[in-house]
C-alpha cells in the first residue's frame, strides 16, 4: 500500500514540474510599460462602469482598474495562482491570489496601494524597476523585473492605440484631463475674490439668478481678472517620454501656470474650468485635434464656447458682436474693463463658432472630438491631482 500511493505522489510531483517548464510569463505595466501618476491618482477612488473606463477581457483576475501585474501563459484552468508585485518608494507590497480561468493566457492585476504623495512629486520622467514574483499551485517561477518608464505628474494620458489593421483598438483617455481641474486649490478663492474686488459683478450665484447675461457677466469677471495676472498663451505640450501606441498631453498644475503665467490650451481652459466650478456653472472642456477649449451653459437652452487662448492676446481683429450682446444688459463699453471685455467678446465668438462647427461629431466614435463633462468625471470619482495626493 505504501508503494502504491508513493507512485501517484511521485507523478504529481513531475506533472507539476513540467507545466511549470511549459508556462511563460512576465510582468507586464499598462499601457506599453510607462506607468502615469495621474491616470493613478485621478482614479483612485474611482468604482468605473464599463461603458466608460477600458476594461480587461475576460481571463483577468484581480483589480479591474489594475495597471501592474503578469501576463502569463500555459496555466492550467484551475490552478491556484499567485502574483507578488514587491513593493518601492511608489507602492506598497501587493499580492494577489486565486484560480486561473479557462484560456490559455492569464492577466493577473494585485490591488496595489500606491504612495500618492510620492507620485505627485514626479516631476521629471524616470526609469523604475517592478519586480513581480508568481507561484502556480504554491510552486514559485521565480522573480522578474521589469524596467518601466515612470512618467511624470503632469503627463495627461488621454489614449492608448493597440495593434495593426483591423485588429487595432483604441481606448480613450480624454476623461483624464478633468483631474487636471482643481476647483479645492486655495488659490480658487482667492482669485475668485479678486475677482469681486472688480466690482464687474456684486457676487458669484452660478445659475441662480435664472438670467444668462448674468451668469455671462460673473463668466467676464472671471476673465478680466485672469488677465490682470497677466497669463499669456504658451504653446508648451510637449512630454520627454514619447511612445508610438500611447498618447499623453503636457498639463500645467494649478500653481505652476500661475507661478510661470503661461498657459497652453489644456491648461488655460482647466484653470478657468475650475474657477466656473466653485462659483456653481457647469463647465466642459472640448477636446478636438490638437486643442482645446471650454463650453459654458448660460441656462437649460444656451451654450457658448470660450477660446481660452486668447487671455493674453492683442490688436484682435473685429468680431461679430451681435450673437454675444443678445444676452447682455449691461453696457460693456461703460465698464473700466474694455480690453478685458474686447479679448473676451473675441474668445466667446470663436469658442462659440467652433462648437457650432463641431457639433455633429461629438458624442460620436471619433475620439478626437469629446466633450469631457466635469461634473460627470466627478460622479464618478474623478479626483483633482493635488487633492487626492494629500489624502
Amino acid at each position: 500500500m505504501k508503494t502504491l500511493l508513493l507512485i501517484p505522489a511521485a507523478f504529481v510531483f513531475l506533472g507539476a514540474f513540467a507545466l511549470a517548464e511549459d508556462i511563460e510569463w512576465e510582468p507586464v505595466v499598462y499601457p506599453d510599460n510607462q506607468l502615469f501618476p495621474s491616470l493613478i491618482i485621478g482614479t483612485a477612488v474611482v468604482k468605473a462602469p464599463e461603458d466608460t473606463f477600458p476594461s480587461w477581457g475576460d481571463n483577468h483576475l484581480g483589480d479591474p482598474q489594475g495597471v501592474v501585474g503578469v501576463w502569463a501563459e500555459g496555466i492550467k484552468p484551475g490552478s491556484n495562482v499567485e502574483v507578488t508585485i514587491r513593493g518601492n518608494e511608489f507602492m506598497k507590497e501587493a499580492r494577489f491570489s486565486g484560480a486561473a480561468k479557462e484560456g490559455n493566457a492569464l492577466l493577473v492585476h494585485p490591488k496595489i496601494s500606491y504612495n500618492y504623495n510620492a507620485l505627485a512629486k514626479v516631476k521629471q520622467s524616470v526609469p523604475l524597476d517592478i519586480t513581480a514574483e508568481l507561484k502556480v499551485d504554491g510552486r514559485s517561477l521565480g522573480e522578474k523585473t521589469v524596467t518601466v518608464t515612470l512618467r511624470t505628474v503632469n503627463d495627461c494620458l488621454f489614449g492608448v492605440e493597440e495593434g495593426e489593421g483591423d485588429d487595432a483598438t483604441y481606448s480613450d483617455f480624454s476623461w483624464l484631463f478633468a483631474a487636471y481641474v482643481n476647483e479645492d486649490h486655495p488659490w480658487v478663492d482667492k482669485t475668485l475674490k479678486e475677482a469681486l474686488d472688480t466690482r464687474l459683478v456684486s457676487s458669484f450665484d452660478g445659475f441662480q439668478s435664472g438670467e444668462p447675461e448674468q451668469v455671462l457677466q460673473q463668466i467676464f469677471a472671471i476673465w478680466s481678472v485672469m488677465q490682470r495676472k497677466g497669463l499669456r498663451y504658451s504653446n508648451i505640450t510637449t512630454t520627454a517620454a514619447e511612445s508610438e501606441s500611447v498618447y499623453s498631453q503636457h498639463v500645467r498644475l494649478f500653481d505652476e501656470s500661475v507661478t510661470a503665467a503661461q498657459a497652453n490650451c489644456v491648461d488655460g481652459s482647466v484653470l478657468i474650468a475650475a474657477l466656473l466650478r466653485k462659483i456653481g456653472l457647469d463647465p466642459q472642456l472640448v477636446s478636438v485635434p490638437g486643442h482645446m477649449f471650454l463650453a459654458v451653459s448660460l441656462d437649460d437652452d444656451t451654450i457658448i464656447g470660450l477660446e481660452t487662448t486668447m487671455l493674453g492676446e492683442a490688436d484682435l481683429e473685429e468680431v461679430d458682436e451681435k450673437r454675444l450682446r443678445s444676452f447682455l444688459k449691461f453696457d460693456p463699453e461703460a465698464e473700466k474693463n474694455e480690453e478685458s471685455w474686447k479679448t473676451f467678446e473675441a474668445a466667446v465668438d470663436a469658442g462659440t463658432e467652433a462648437l457650432r462647427e463641431n457639433e455633429k461629431k461629438f458624442g460620436g466614435d471619433d475620439p478626437d472630438y469629446q466633450l469631457i463633462d466635469l461634473s460627470a468625471a466627478r460622479s464618478l470619482g474623478i479626483l483633482p491631482i493635488s487633492s487626492a495626493a494629500a489624502k
